[in-house]
């Protein structure tokens, strides 16, 4: 049964403050940052500890700033989620662009399905409501349902509204079987804490053992997807560029292991050079490696 709280928490403050200008919400996010830091202290022990991991070679005040950063830019996506739930399209074009469309026009024209890897980098919203009005592609995209049924159709309603279907990862199997004319293009964000850490591809990321979920790699090579690499680069408040790379474009052709790794290398790339564009306030490394492996 959906609470009450629910509704009057998103009728009466998210919606209506998902009218206003980014202008006026980024006011909002300023004083909500600097609380989320100062006076909640959301989760900054995991966002400490996952930094002085990952760049043990910084020093205490660099490790501070981008803690700080991290923070700013994440309030600030919080507030561009809620914009995204009534964003019009022409808004929406505006602030997300393509920089390299011909790649995937490339695939596409040799009538390759492809799946499209990412991480948690800058504004993934926008990334999502964006792509189906700017690729050939049918878009689709992987998720987890929330817990909560009411904010679950509300985000699903949010993210599906320009074209891109959403895919549970339980009825992922079957729609990789569906027989279809249609060329598809499926995104996969994989940059969580694997929930199988014996079936988990090891390596050594940003200074760690990492745990990764071959999920894309093993459904690219199983239904013969090419893998391409997307990202959300910021290019100023509230304005992203999406970029792609070649990762394989017959998967089949590659060892095992090799689509992930590549992966992973090109998402620890962007991290180093904008650490405070990535998601630090998951627990990414409670898994450690089996020692058999």
């Amino acid at each position: 049964m959906v609470k009450i709280a629910d509704r009057i928490l998103f009728y009466i403050i998210l919606k209506p403050l998902s009218y206003l200008p980014l202008g006026v919400l980024y006011f909002f996010s300023a004083i909500v940052g600097f609380l989320t830091f100062h006076l909640v202290r959301y989760r900054r022990a995991v966002v400490r500890e996952n930094l002085v991991n990952a760049f043990p070679k910084k020093s205490e005040s660099e490790i501070k700033k981008i803690e700080k950063d991290f923070y700013k830019r994440f309030v600030d996506f919080i507030f561009e989620s809620i914009k995204a739930v009534s964003i019009g399209e022409a808004a929406l074009m505006k602030r997300t662009s393509i920089k390299n469309p011909e790649l995937i026009q490339e695939y596409y024209d040799k009538g390759r399905n492809l799946i499209i890897t990412c991480g948690h980098l800058n504004n993934w919203e926008f990334y999502a409501l964006s792509l189906p009005k700017q690729v050939p592609y049918k878009t689709f995209s992987v998720y987890q349902p929330l817990k909560n049924s009411f904010y679950d159709r509300i985000l699903y309603n949010s993210r599906s509204r320009n074209g891109m279907r959403l895919i549970e990862t339980k009825q992922l199997i079957p729609f990789f079987k569906e027989d279809t004319p249609d060329l598809r293009m499926v995104v996969i964000v994989n940059d969580q804490s694997p929930s199988n850490k014996e079936k988990a591809y090891w390596n050594n990321f940003l200074n760690q053992d990492t745990g990764w979920n071959t999920g894309p790699e093993k459904l690219a090579t199983k239904f013969d997807y090419s893998v391409i690499f997307g990202h959300s680069r910021r290019v100023k408040r509230g304005y992203y560029e999406v970029e792609f790379a070649e990762i394989s474009e017959y998967p089949a052709k590659t060892a095992e292991g090799e689509i992930t790794e590549v992966y992973t290398r090109l998402l620890e790339k962007l991290i180093i050079d904008s650490p405070e564009s990535w998601l630090w306030s998951h627990k990414r490394w409670k898994h450690k490696r089996p020692s058999h492996l």
